[in-house]
């Protein structure tokens, strides 16, 4: 056998720079604002928000999805839809990429759910302890923006919709989005 050529060794040709096409990434494209992903897809490693090389690790995440008409269950009763959520729910595992300074601002976005959570209840305490009405509501104040602060900055990506076949992201950056194949089918 020839020793200058192995055709078991890896591939010694440089990937930096390349772009991720759908056979790579394992079936990913856009359409519109939306990510679309193959069930078996990998996303390629650069951040869904400004696609800059993703720092690393890159967790994996579950994400759920139900119908949006599952809703209107809480207008019979909280604990219905809940149950019928839980059962009736489609799940997908993504790994979606963030670079350093995004991973940052999430960080801060979690770190200031939870001290405006805290402090919110703390507030809440002393007002309702205290007899100050006042300061338990701006208690609960501070409990709904530490709410819209964890759902509006921490989260990477949100699910559209999941079926059989396709999982449908929402959240990715326009500069990821673009860099991907606009979807076909």
């Amino acid at each position: 056998m020839d020793d200058k050529h192995n055709p078991y060794a890896p591939s010694r040709a440089s990937l930096a720079g390349a772009a991720v096409t759908p056979s790579v990434s394992g079936g990913a494209w856009r359409d519109g604002t939306v990510l679309i992903l193959t069930r078996e897809a990998s996303l390629p490693s650069r951040c869904v928000r400004c696609n800059e090389p993703s720092a690393e690790p890159t967790k994996t995440r579950r994400i759920y999805w139900h119908s949006p008409w599952l809703y209107l269950l809480i207008l019979a009763n909280f604990l219905i839809y809940a149950l019928v959520a839980l059962i009736v729910r489609k799940k997908a595992v993504v790994a979606p990429g963030l670079c350093s300074a995004h991973k940052k601002r999430r960080l801060t976005g979690i770190v200031t759910a939870w001290a405006l959570l805290i402090a919110g209840f703390a507030l809440m305490f002393m007002g309702i302890t205290g007899g100050k009405p006042g300061v338990a509501v701006v208690g609960l104040l501070l409990i709904l923006v530490a709410l819209l602060v964890s759902a509006s900055v921490t989260r990477i990506v949100r699910a559209k919709r999941i079926d059989a076949q396709y999982i449908q992201l929402k959240g990715c950056g326009a500069a990821f989005l673009d860099s991907m194949p606009p979807f076909a089918g």
